[in-house]
């Protein structure tokens, strides 16, 4: 039941009565709208049907339990409420597992208990700089977060400022409109240049076949980790092409099962030519896997998927497995230190050393566009500066006059 009231001369306020709470108190919804337009404003007739439709669309929101009051709402209330409704079914599961910890740990804290509609922009600068500052870190190392995570921070925070207003419509003003994201400090990318490539694969001819041929895959293939884990035999390797087809990814471990889902855009998808001595190991290690499968019978628990890089018995791996194989390995054999997700740029690294299109090497890689490739790879080894540079000596004018 509900009925509507004027307020001022543009102003009316929407009324709901949705019958009584748990304490016998009546629930009372109330909602202040305005109109703009003078063609309704001031026709008895169309005002009247217009107040009546939207107050018509309030009682469904009501009732349904979709609206939220903005009124006395604390950030805190309107977060819970973008939790359940917009995390993990808006973003992917790895991006919402961020979104909620940043919103535990760092926002709710600091603006929790502020009123939504009463937080400015000074609110979000003084949070922004708090971050900055030594002791806010949940690790307990000593100085402020990193300019990265300061960056998904605000990114968090605007993301959920933008639903507040311009989805829900709970507040009329974003206090993060007009402020800029903190600037990232650019990281040095790491890679291994060819005679460190070399000395890598050397090492891995010392260790597990299984665990070969998935590092080779990442160093070779420009697989990501988690694009290597959803490997499958059956789906995914063609013997013909001599390759893998890169189909979906396992980006998580959810209580014991794996999260299978598609690559991180349409260019991610894509056929990745392997070198013939490796897929002739794939091979090899293919009829060392039927036989294992085979011996373990009713003990296999891949049920009928087939996993390549399996923990044993036909299940995939734990996500972050494979980097702690490669941590251990890299400092087994004394080999540089970069992170497992580097050996993607080792590959590009050693492509562009060998003069390879970008293109080419955008397609390989499974980038969502040329640009971003040159991008984030427009560097050059020292190797190939110092060639580069060996060219023009032969400019050199003592050499061409013999002075």
């Amino acid at each position: 039941m509900g009925h509507w009231m004027a307020r001022g001369q543009k102003s009316f306020l929407l009324v709901v009565e949705n019958g009584y709470d748990s304490k016998g108190k009546r629930n009372r919804k109330t909602k202040t709208i305005k109109i703009e337009d003078p063609k309704i404003l001031n026709s008895v007739r169309k005002r009247e049907k217009y107040l009546s439709q939207q107050l018509l669309m309030f009682e469904m929101e009501v009732t349904s339990g979709e609206y939220i009051s903005p009124e006395k709402t604390t950030f805190e209330s309107f977060a819970n409420e973008y939790k359940e409704r917009i995390l993990y079914k808006k973003f992917a599961h790895r991006t919402s597992e961020m979104h909620e910890s940043h919103i535990k740990n760092y926002i709710l804290p600091a603006i929790g208990h502020r009123r939504l509609d009463q937080i400015k922009t000074m609110h979000i600068v003084d949070f922004m700089d708090s971050l900055e500052k030594d002791g806010i870190r949940k690790d307990g190392k000593p100085g402020g977060l990193s300019s990265s995570t300061r960056y998904d921070i605000f990114k968090v925070i605007k993301a959920m400022f933008k639903v507040a207003v311009k989805q829900w419509k709970l507040i009329k003003v974003d206090p993060t409109e007009d402020l800029d994201p903190p600037s990232v400090e650019t990281k040095e990318m790491q890679f291994y240049d060819s005679e460190a490539a070399k000395e890598c694969i050397e090492a891995l001819y010392q260790i597990d076949i299984m665990w070969r041929l998935y590092f080779l895959g990442a160093m070779i293939g420009g697989l990501r980790r988690a694009e290597g884990l959803a490997f499958e035999w059956h789906l995914d390797v063609d013997w013909d092409a001599g390759g893998f087809y890169v189909n979906r990814s396992i980006p998580k471990t959810i209580e014991g099962k794996p999260l299978i889902k598609d690559p991180k855009s349409k260019k991610s998808k894509r056929f990745v030519k392997m070198p013939d001595w490796y897929m002739e190991e794939l091979e090899k290690y293919y009829k060392m896997w039927k036989k294992e499968k085979l011996r373990l019978g009713d003990a296999w628990e891949g049920g009928e998927h087939q996993y390549i890089f399996h923990s044993g018995k036909g299940k995939p791996y734990y996500y972050t497995t494979p980097t702690a194989k490669w941590s251990k390995f890299t400092k087994k054999y004394g080999l540089k230190k970069i992170r497992l997700h580097e050996l993607r740029h080792t590959m590009v690294t050693l492509l562009i050393e060998a003069g390879a299109n970008y293109r080419a090497i955008q397609e390989r890689v499974g980038h969502a566009s040329y640009r971003t490739t040159f991008d984030r790879y427009g560097h050059v080894t020292k190797k190939l500066a110092d060639e580069t540079a060996e060219l023009f000596n032969n400019f050199d004018p003592k050499k061409r006059y013999g002075q």
